[in-house]
Parts: C-alpha cells; sequence; structure tokens
C-alpha cells in the first residue's frame, strides 16, 4: 500500500514537473523573440541619458559630471555583444551595424572628453555636433529595426500560439495519462487488500457448511493481512485435521461395534440351532435309551431288519447328540449322513436312489461346520420330490478344487423358482428373521457367518422341474470365523 501511494506521489509529481518545465520552456520561446528588442530600447535609453553628464562636463568640466559619464560609457560598452555570430538576415546585419554606431558614438564622446581635458574648445565642439547628429540617426535606425521585428514578431506569433497549444493539449493528455495509470495504481492496491478479505469471508463460508478440503489463501504482498492469511490457513488446516482423526476414531468405533454386532448375531445364531436341535431330539437321551429298548425286543421276538433300523436310528441320534463342536473333521459328517442314508433307504427302498461321492483319504484332513449335509439331503427328501411319482435321486460328491474343499448335494427334483433362491441366498438379518431358523436356511446363515469373506461359499443352480444342485465351497487355506 505504501508503495503504490509513493508510486502515485512520484506520478504526480512527474506530471507536475512536465507541466512547468514545459512552462518555462514557453517563457523562454517567449523571452527570446523579444530580449533583442529590449536590449536595444535599454541601449537607447542608456544613450539618451549619456547625454546629460556629457553636456555637463562640457560645460562646467565637473568631476561629478565626468565619474558619471565614464561609468556610463562603460556600462553601455558591456551592454555590447562582444562575438555576434555571423549571419545573412537582413535585420541581424542592420541590428549588428546599430552596435557598431553605438561604439563609434562612445569613441566619439571619449574623444570630446580628451579635448574639453586639453581646453581645445575647437576640437570638442565638431565632436559633440556629430555625436548629436550620430545619436539621431542611431535612434531612427533602432525605430526601424524594433518595427520590422514587431512585424515579423506578429507574422510568428500564430506559430507561436499553435505551438502552444500543442504545448498544452500534450500536457492536458499527459496528465490524463497519468491520472489513469495512478488509479490503477491505487485499484491494484486496494484489490491487494480486499482479494484476501474476500476470500476469507468465502473460506469462513465454506468451512461452516463443513467443506475443509478448499485450497489454501494466497498470501498478498501486504505484511498484516498476509499475517491473518497465514493463521488463518493454519486454522483451517488443523481444524481438518481434527475432523479427519474424528472420523477415522469414528470408523474404527463403528468397524468395532459392527464386529461385536456380528459376533451377537453369530452367538444368537448357534444359540437358536442349539434350541431347534435340542427341541427337534425330542429329549435325544430318553429317545435313545426307548430306540434301545425297542431294539433288543425285536432281536428277542426274532424281528432282525427291524433290529438293524432301529440300530441305525439310535447310532444317528447319537451321533447327533456326541458331538457338540461348530467345527468338526469331515469324516464325522460322512458318518452321521451314511447312518441316515441307510434310514432314507428302509423308508423308501424303490423309488430314492442315494450316492455317497468322497475319497477316502480326504476324510482326516479337512473340517468343516456341523451338520451342513444331512440337513440339505433332508430338505432334497422332504421338498424335491413331494409331487414326484418317478424313481428319485440324491448325489452327494466331495472333491478338491485348488484350495478350495467342494460339496455338492444335488437332487432330479422339482427344483426352486428364482425367487426363491434370491430369497435363500439373501437371507434377512438376523434380528428381522424368525425365531426359529431351519433347514437350507440354518445352513446357509451359518456358511456366512464362518466365512464372511468368501462370497460364493455357497451357490445354488434350480429351475422348476429340472431338478436342484447345492455347491459349498470350503477355503481350506483361510479358518472359519468361530471367535464370538
Amino acid at each position: 500500500m505504501v508503495l503504490s501511494v509513493f508510486g502515485v506521489f512520484i506520478l504526480l509529481v512527474l506530471s507536475t514537473t512536465y507541466i512547468l518545465f514545459s512552462s518555462i520552456r514557453m517563457q523562454e520561446i517567449a523571452d527570446s523573440s523579444f530580449q533583442k528588442e529590449r536590449n536595444l530600447k535599454s541601449m537607447q535609453e542608456s544613450l539618451m541619458t549619456y547625454q546629460t553628464p556629457l553636456l555637463e562636463y562640457l560645460s562646467t568640466r565637473s568631476s561629478n559630471a565626468l565619474a558619471k559619464l565614464l561609468v556610463d560609457s562603460q556600462t553601455l560598452r558591456n551592454k555590447i555583444p562582444a562575438n555576434m555570430p555571423k549571419s545573412t538576415d537582413s535585420t541581424e546585419l542592420r541590428e549588428r551595424e546599430v552596435y557598431a554606431l553605438i561604439l563609434s558614438f562612445l569613441d566619439m564622446a571619449d574623444a570630446a572628453v580628451e579635448a574639453k581635458r586639453g581646453r581645445n574648445i575647437a576640437g570638442y565642439i565638431p565632436v559633440y555636433e556629430e555625436m548629436t547628429r550620430l545619436l539621431k540617426y542611431i535612434n531612427e535606425e533602432v525605430e526601424k529595426l524594433s518595427t520590422e521585428r514587431f512585424r515579423d514578431q506578429l507574422d510568428a506569433y500564430g506559430v507561436f500560439v499553435a505551438d502552444f497549444r500543442n504545448i498544452q493539449l500534450w500536457n492536458l493528455l499527459f496528465i490524463i495519462f497519468i491520472s489513469f495509470f495512478s488509479i490503477l495504481l491505487l485499484l491494484r492496491a486496494v484489490e491487494k487488500m480486499t482479494d484476501p478479505m474476500v476470500r476469507l469471508s468465502e473460506m469462513a463460508t465454506e468451512l461452516s457448511d463443513g467443506h475443509f478440503g478448499v485450497e489454501d489463501i494466497k498470501t498478498s504482498s501486504i505484511y498484516e493481512i498476509d499475517h491473518v492469511v497465514e493463521a488463518f490457513n493454519r486454522m483451517k488446516n488443523e481444524i481438518g485435521k481434527y475432523i479427519e482423526e474424528i472420523r477415522w476414531q469414528e470408523n474404527i468405533k463403528q468397524e468395532y461395534m459392527q464386529e461385536r454386532l456380528r459376533n451377537l448375531k453369530m452367538e444368537e445364531l448357534v444359540r437358536r440351532m442349539e434350541i431347534y436341535t435340542l427341541q427337534a431330539q425330542m429329549n435325544p437321551h430318553f429317545l435313545f435309551n426307548t430306540l434301545n429298548t425297542g431294539m433288543q425286543l425285536a432281536i428277542v421276538e426274532g424281528a432282525d431288519r427291524t433290529g438293524e433300523y432301529m440300530e441305525y436310528l439310535s447310532l444317528l441320534f447319537r451321533h447327533n447328540i456326541r458331538n457338540k463342536d461348530s467345527i468338526v473333521p469331515l469324516r464325522h459328517e460322512i458318518e452321521g449322513l451314511k447312518y441316515y442314508f441307510y434310514i432314507l433307504k428302509v423308508r423308501f427302498p424303490k423309488n430314492l436312489d442315494l450316492v455317497l461321492d468322497y475319497p477316502e483319504e480326504m476324510l482326516d484332513g479337512y473340517r468343516i461346520p456341523v451338520s451342513i449335509l444331512q440337513p440339505l439331503v433332508e430338505n432334497c427328501v422332504v421338498h424335491a420330490f413331494k409331487n414326484s411319482a418317478g424313481p428319485s435321486s440324491i448325489v452327494v460328491r466331495i472333491e478338491k478344487r485348488r484350495s478350495d474343499l467342494v460339496l455338492t448335494v444335488a437332487d432330479n427334483g422339482c427344483g426352486i423358482s428364482a425367487e426363491i433362491v434370491e430369497g435363500l441366498l439373501h437371507p434377512l438379518p438376523i434380528d428381522e428373521s424368525s425365531s426359529r431358523v431351519m433347514g437350507l436356511e440354518n445352513v446357509i446363515q451359518r456358511l456366512y457367518f464362518f466365512y464372511p469373506d468368501k462370497k460364493d461359499v455357497i451357490e445354488i443352480e434350480s429351475a422348476s422341474g429340472s431338478g436342484t444342485t447345492i455347491t459349498i465351497r470350503i477355503d481350506t487355506e483361510n479358518e472359519p470365523c468361530i471367535a464370538f
């Protein structure tokens, strides 16, 4: 701001100086045209006053008159230019002639004074008379020269006025330019002061709306405003960092709460499964003892097939209540499935074909969630063949594909519609689902909880009238999520 004001002041000084020197130049031009005229007039007046002491000395030989005469003579000689430049102008030539006549007049006065000193009356009287005639001639020449110069000055006056107007016009244009430039400097200085303040106001509005990612305000060349701008930028950045840190902490807190909620849901699902299992078992210890009693009665009465059936049924119940772990060896799951297959073959000896295909060496090398195959087979028996009169088949196959253990349950039943498949694969949240989750739904929800990062852990391929294939893919390189 100080520099801008100082610059405007310098421009004003320059403009004033230019106008002053222009005026002085015009005055010099005008003075130069009248200087010679004034010089001649001054010498003419001096010659007229020179006659008085000369006549007094010649009449009275007064020493005072002589002293004044000598002073006036020297003054006149000093006024005559010593070296006038050569010129072909008639006016200047006549001026040189007038100066020469004045010198002759002064020389004649000196001769008359010397004659007076020598008391030579006959010597100075003719000289004085000649001086009188010469003075008259000089006055006439001066008047003529003044008249000619005045005529020339009248002719040059128009040119002088035009030049003076041009100079005034250029002065006006220069003043306008300087004023315009000064206004630009002042506007620039005001902009440097106001622009950061406007940006501060805009940024304050942005910050009040919660937008802390706006670009920092650029500094200007004004120290005080730059100090405020830098402090505001620091405040904005610090608040932005603080808010980001709060958001980060909030995200961690939300992730922790989501993980805790997921564990609670998992715990709730397992609890519901246990309740359902207990309800479905109908006091399995009592039922197991009852089956043993029935089996012994069948043997005593000679009903061997009935005894064998009841033996497998008791083995199935014993298998289901023996292991309370969530993750069991693959062999445990296959054994329970074998018991269940035997019972199904007894119940449906003619129209149900059951196939269990697996490599023997895989049974002890892998662990899977408990009770995920039997509910799928049971779902096929209950739903897939309820309206079927022809031969039915269920194929359970276990194989290894790269790092995945692939369990497949396929049937040739009535199939499942796409809407039902979509609902099964995208179940409701645990807090919105019913308290009694059974069969296929229970298996799907448990698989999603055990393997939350594996989106294709279970797939259902089915269409109405063309059977259903349920595929479970368990990543053997990653442990299931079982910690609550």
